[in-house]
């Protein structure tokens, strides 16, 4: 009899607290973000948002759960949760019309929680990382141990949980942690001599400050972007070929050494060649968005992988500018984060102006010169700056650092005795003839073109139109050339 006693009491006392969670739930107001969300999330976005919006009925956003639903009714009526279609579904015992379908009821507290918060307005949230920064209140505790106002919340915590505070570290210790954090790698100079003699505030922001300046910070802190910016030194798929891009590392180094302002910073890796009159390093800095693979593979369609490279340059701008993982866009609204599918393709329009020719060389890019090279440059430079306007001078150094603007090979078409040579090069025998496409001639006077001959005692004949067009320039080749060749064919007018 009393062992039937005490379980009757445990019984009871089960009772007596869901009742009071159940009353608990009813007075207290319901927050979307930290009650609702979570319970939509898992037993209702999938049928219900995303790809799949059973019924017309969507949880994913504010405008699709109030609109009405293909029978005409509506899935959530704010302040009326027995007008609310969602809410009767949730409690009925018909398997073919409770929700959730073909899966394990809600349990009374969220169906409760559902219930509470419609009666109380269906008040919408806002995913936390879209939210205004607001200041927060400190933790009013007074302790020698806080020296700033994130200490005042660690000790509070601690006080909740009945810890105490750590033991501070050994001088020795916060040297090499901070040398860590910053730099990478232990480090040894007079500034951290002087904290492990003098371990003081004051030295403590030497060596901090020391840090800051090695020329080790850049690098520590390029291999984190480096990773966001996907780098790589080669271009990936099958051939994996190398692509040599070391330059955009170097930038980056010397960006984070010279505290670069960050929109100067994303300005220019996003949109350096934009820029009036851009530099060689805001040019390198464009690398950034040059880091997609590419397919120079044989066969392989080039409008296919031009495609998959703008799409990786819009996932990579919103995970590393933004923090969000905007891929899942690309096939579906987002249902985290306050986007649309339709989102996503609009922003995509901002990069779907890219040629990204499957070339093997990686073009368009910019020549590295020696010393020399630099020399001469810095010569004709100074020789078209006292004969040509500005304008042109500025075109004919770009041209020389670039070789752009520029037509490639593989555009080519029409071809007799000749074709794309693994589709990139056009390859050509004894009277061949090949088109290549849409090449603007208006005001120009010579054509720029690189070649590579195998046999000497041949012609290269240009024709405006077609094979039949009137010639428009002539070039012979001589010799066998050992590697490319760089020619200038004087056009006739």
């Amino acid at each position: 009899m009393n062992f039937k006693y005490k379980v009757s009491g445990i019984v009871f006392s089960f009772v007596v607290l869901a009742a009071g969670i159940v009353s608990c739930l009813s007075t207290r107001k319901i927050d979307y973000s930290l009650d609702v969300k979570p319970i939509l999330n898992r037993k209702c976005i999938a049928c219900h948002g995303g790809v799949k919006k059973q019924g017309g009925f969507s949880l994913l956003f504010e405008e699709e759960a109030f609109a009405k639903l293909k029978s005409g009714k509506y899935g959530i009526v704010a302040g009326d949760p027995e007008s609310s279609e969602m809410i009767r579904r949730l409690s009925l015992h018909d398997v073919e019309e409770r929700m959730p379908y073909k899966a394990s009821p809600l349990t009374k507290e969220e169906i409760e929680t559902l219930t509470n918060w419609v009666k109380q307005g269906a008040k919408w949230g806002q995913h936390w990382a879209y939210k205004s920064v607001e200041k927060p209140e400190i933790p009013d505790i007074k302790s020698d141990w806080i020296a700033n106002n994130i200490d005042a919340y660690v000790l509070e915590k601690q006080q909740e949980k009945n810890l105490k505070p750590s033991a501070a570290a050994e001088a020795s210790t916060m040297a090499r942690r901070v040398s860590l954090d910053l730099i990478g790698i232990p480090f040894q100079n007079s500034s951290k001599s002087n904290f492990l003699n003098n371990p003081n505030n004051k030295n403590y922001e030497i060596l901090v400050d020391s840090l800051l300046a090695s020329p080790h910070f850049g690098e520590k802190w390029t291999s984190m972007w480096l990773d966001l910016a996907r780098y790589a030194d080669t271009k990936g798929y099958e051939r994996d070929g190398r692509r040599s891009i070391w330059r955009y590392r170097d930038w980056l180094i010397n960006a984070f050494n010279a505290d670069k302002p960050y929109d100067q910073f994303l300005t220019e890796q996003l949109a350096g060649d934009l820029l009036p009159n851009p530099t060689d390093e805001q040019l390198i800095a464009t690398a950034f968005h040059r880091n997609t693979m590419t397919n120079d593979e044989g066969g392989t369609d080039n409008e296919e992988f031009r495609t998959a490279a703008v799409l990786d340059r819009v996932n990579t701008t919103w995970e590393t500018l933004m923090g969000t993982t905007f891929a899942c866009v690309q096939c579906h609204s987002h249902p985290y984060d306050p986007f649309k599918h339709e989102d996503y393709y609009r922003f995509a329009s901002f990069f779907n102006n890219t040629r990204d020719e499957d070339t093997y060389d990686d073009y368009p890019l910019i020549r590295h010169f020696d010393e020399e090279q630099n020399k001469k440059l810095s010569e004709l430079n100074s020789w078209l700056t006292t004969n040509c306007s500005k304008q042109e001078t500025n075109k004919i150094v770009a041209f020389i650092k670039t070789f752009e603007p520029s037509y490639n090979s593989l555009t080519t078409d029409q071809f007799v005795n000749s074709e794309l040579s693994d589709t990139k090069w056009l390859a050509m025998r004894n009277n061949a003839s090949a088109r290549l496409k849409k090449v603007e001639l208006t005001n120009k006077s010579n054509l720029v073109f690189k070649y590579k001959a195998y046999v000497g005692g041949g012609q290269i004949r240009l024709k405006a139109d077609s094979v039949n067009g009137p010639e428009i320039g002539l070039y012979p080749i001589k010799n066998e050339t050992k590697s490319w060749e760089i020619i200038s064919i004087k056009l006739l007018p």
